[in-house]
């Protein structure tokens, strides 16, 4: 990309195809809101590595995600809800400190990956096809069939979501998942954890529902 983006360090990761709600206080970051829906610029959302979110600049991890603002309002105390939606994966070249917030030249990384081995990419389609019939289940419904992406990027940004809409995962282990390059290491960290997703919740099912079977009374 030819001109210095805003940066945006948080202490969360966005992925592509996610949608992340923010509530903006800090006068820098209006402005930033401002300048990116003025101009249809991105906002580079990064993982914070060292600082905080509030005050001096944050150092961010150097793989991030451009989110674009979907929606954006005023609240009556000034601050404003935004929606950024993620779109594609950025790697920092140089940070830019020339404005009230961050910004930094970046270089645009393709979410595009190689085709995985077919077992492999049955494995997570089962993983996830498990992981939705057990949600279901918890709550106390069911379905025939359960639908999964073929695409191996779309299939782990699946993965993801459902991940990230039912379990607490550190931001360590998000952020080494965005940074996976090729599918045989996304799905190396993503496996485990939709696996975990289903243990808590069939045990949640079973405290839920203790129906155990037949009893010889």
């Amino acid at each position: 990309m030819n001109n210095p983006i805003p940066i945006f360090p948080l202490n969360l990761v966005l992925f592509p195809n996610s949608d992340l709600p923010l509530h903006i206080f800090e006068d820098r970051y209006k402005q930033m809101v401002e300048y990116c829906t003025q101009n249809n610029e991105p906002i580079g959302i990064s993982l914070i590595k060292d600082g905080n979110e509030v005050g001096d600049y944050a150092t961010p991890y150097e793989i991030g995600t451009l989110g674009y603002i979907t929606s954006a309002s005023n609240n009556a105390d000034g601050t404003l809800e935004i929606n950024i939606k993620g779109k594609h994966k950025f790697k920092i070249s140089e940070l830019v400190y020339n404005r009230p917030y961050l910004s930094a030249e970046v270089e645009e990384l393709s979410n595009q990956i190689e085709a995985p081995e077919t077992s492999l990419l049955n494995q997570v389609q089962n993983t996830i096809r498990d992981l939705n019939k057990i949600i279901d289940e918890s709550y106390g419904g069911w379905a025939q069939s359960y639908f999964t992406e073929t695409d191996p990027q779309s299939l782990i940004y699946q993965g993801i979501d459902l991940v990230l809409q039912n379990l607490s995962v550190p931001n360590s282990v998000k952020q080494n998942l965005l940074e996976s390059e090729s599918f045989e290491k996304q799905s190396r960290f993503l496996i485990p954890i939709l696996s975990e997703s289903i243990k808590l919740f069939e045990a949640e099912t079973a405290k839920n529902n203790p129906y155990m079977g037949f009893s010889k009374n």
